[in-house]
């Protein structure tokens, strides 16, 4: 039965309204159609797509043998489906479920290949975000436990040995190593204090403030701290909403974050220090949809490697060569804000270095 040129119209009609992506090449995989969908979501206009291979909006992410798999089960007239990471006209990229049909003609040669994509990179981040949080409560549970249990036996050595050193005569070589134990020692509850941060198990008392206001008390501090190559700048939103925070946590936060970024540009380089009123729309993934204070601090670094990415406040987690940090930093920012009912993302600025952004719910 041939199909009349209204039921064409009605499908060509379904087509253009839809909002998921369809093109359609032809047997040699340039494209002959596309929806507006497909305009909106790729970037491509539809004269700047019809003529083109869909190799177009390869990503890279993909390997050769993947694409030869898949044009191998095209090729044998059979439907395929899968999961890309495709590249936008503007170069970022998305991730998209597709399903590719062969349409065969008369004599069932495959004359043209029909795709309908439906982009999951919204469903995807929120996944991903879930799965971060769930690992980073874990991390949490286990860190406190740790953390109480080593703290309770550093309290009896420390003690013990502070006994022990006032009944050894000083310079001798006991009295030495008892001073080498308990300053080694000391040492160590430290470590175990900022891991007790992470784990959110320390005491806090919040009080409604601005952001501003903890920022403005650290500024010569933070100057000293970043040193004569680092040129560091502010922007403050003077109609700042107010949040409910422990003031000296969130200083500690600032001081980590701006220590981190001094180190990931060698000592040399400029960080801006932000804050800004953000929400209920236009939130990142994972930030739940309300009104926020917002601060941010980003560098002119080379940036977070992609792969490191999601490890970065995992508590121990450093790319520092071995001796030269505790790792634990990035993850007592985490465990601070988390405390105060915030949230912390790391990502990498369009224009090159890094950038960490803490929202506090506005009060």
């Amino acid at each position: 039965m041939e199909t009349t040129p209204e039921e064409c119209s009605v499908v060509l009609e379904s087509l253009e309204q839809t909002c998921e992506t369809f093109f359609i090449t032809d047997a040699r995989g340039t494209i002959v159609y596309v929806n507006p969908a497909f305009e909106k979501l790729s970037g491509y206009s539809k004269q700047e797509a019809l003529g083109k291979n869909a190799s177009l909006l390869k990503s890279g992410e993909q390997s050769a043998e993947f694409y030869g798999e898949m044009w191998a089960t095209l090729k044998a007239g059979k439907r395929w489906a899968g999961r890309l990471v495709n590249r936008r006209k503007d170069g970022t990229t998305y991730i998209d479920e597709q399903r590719i049909c062969p349409i065969k003609d008369a004599s069932g040669a495959i004359k043209y290949y029909l795709a309908l994509r439906h982009d999951i990179t919204r469903e995807r981040e929120l996944e991903d975000q879930l799965n971060q949080s769930q690992k980073m409560e874990s991390l949490g549970l286990l860190a406190g436990q740790i953390s109480h249990d080593f703290n309770n036996l550093l309290t009896i050595i420390i003690g013990s040995m502070e006994l022990v050193s006032e009944d050894l005569k000083p310079g001798t070589v006991g009295h030495k190593l008892a001073s080498e134990i308990l300053r080694s020692s000391k040492e160590s509850a430290n470590l175990i204090k900022q891991l007790m941060v992470f784990a959110r198990r320390q005491d806090a008392t919040p009080a409604l403030v601005s952001l501003n206001e903890p920022l403005k008390e650290l500024k010569v501090l933070l100057d000293k701290l970043l040193g004569h190559n680092v040129k560091a700048a502010y922007s403050f939103d003077e109609n700042l909403s107010k949040v409910r925070i422990e003031p000296e946590q969130f200083k500690q936060s600032v001081m980590n974050l701006a220590i981190n970024a001094k180190d990931a540009m060698n000592g040399s380089g400029s960080v801006l220090l932000k804050t800004y009123n953000a929400g209920p729309e236009g939130l990142p993934a994972g930030v739940p949809a309300r009104a926020y204070a917002v601060f941010e601090l980003s560098d002119t670094g080379p940036g977070i490697p992609k792969e490191i990415l999601q490890k970065i406040f995992e508590p121990f987690f450093t790319t520092k060569p071995k001796g030269k940090g505790t790792g634990l930093g990035l993850s007592s920012v985490y465990g601070i804000v988390a405390q105060n009912g915030g949230y912390v993302l790391a990502a990498n600025k369009p224009g090159g270095g890094a950038a960490f952004t803490i929202y506090f719910p506005a009060a």
